[in-house]
């Protein structure tokens, strides 16, 4: 009976202890990730207007997170809401635009190094640090250089720019040209492609609460050799949440 008693004991002991282990190593770990991500970011700004990013080209809006790495080495950039990167080597397949990227400067000399600096009202730029040849900056997201930004709310801008409009050209050419029209994305944002007008227009509406909003809207793809027609794509756009087009 003693000996049963104390295995009992012994076991809740054991048990107990292991508990208090196992709490023990993810506080520690808490605070390793915690640390970690302090180490992550030297400096950490959110603008308050627009900035540019060097001789990229690139201005980021106003809202945007940047942080800078305690080396001085590159500056990781958090779009807000609205807003997204664009890559001219990122595949159309891609469902949504990253928000994030990279800046950082490259030294022409080999094994020279580059640092980046950021200046309220100058924006970004490059310091020679080590390098003794020239630096250049440029923005990048996993590998791939990042060419603009594009404000996603925009719709009529953003599918007026060459690069989307290829990309819908690369759809439509699995379309069928019997189709009436079908309802397709690029690059996470949603529209629909129209090859037989009137059919389309009798059940298309665009709401947004009862208001008057929401507004449906057409871009003409200009015409290329051999084609019969311009291709049309329709969108509703407005200044209210939920505006979407729908078919009835």
């Amino acid at each position: 009976m003693k000996r049963m008693i104390c295995v009992c004991l012994l076991s809740t002991l054991l048990f107990v202890a292991c508990k208090k282990k196992e709490q023990s190593g993810t506080e520690v770990g808490k605070t390793a990730n915690a640390a970690a991500k302090m180490a992550v970011c030297g400096k950490e700004i959110l603008t308050d207007k627009p900035v540019k990013a060097g001789e990229t080209g690139i201005i980021l809006p106003a809202g945007t997170k940047l942080c800078i790495t305690p080396d001085n080495m590159e500056i990781r950039v958090e779009l807000p809401e609205g807003y997204a990167f664009l890559s001219k080597e990122i595949s159309f397949t891609e469902k949504a635009l990253p928000v994030f990227a990279t800046y950082a400067c490259y030294c022409s000399v080999v094994n020279n190094a580059c640092q980046v600096f950021y200046a309220d009202g100058l924006g970004f730029g490059c310091l020679q640090s080590s390098c003794t040849g020239s630096c250049t900056g440029k923005f990048t997201y996993k590998g791939y250089s990042v060419d603009r930004v594009i404000h996603l709310a925009d719709k009529e801008a953003f599918f007026s720019l060459p690069e989307v409009q290829e990309m819908i050209r690369v759809i439509s050419n699995n379309v069928s040209p019997l189709e009436a029209y079908g309802k397709f994305s690029v690059l996470g944002v949603s529209f629909y492609l129209v090859q037989q007008e009137k059919v389309f227009l009798e059940k298309a509406s665009c709401d947004c609460e009862g208001t008057q909003a929401c507004m449906l809207k057409v871009i003409n793809l200009p015409p290329r050799t051999g084609e019969p027609a311009a291709k049309k794509i329709y969108f509703c756009e407005g200044g209210c949440n939920g505006c979407e087009l729908t078919i009835n």
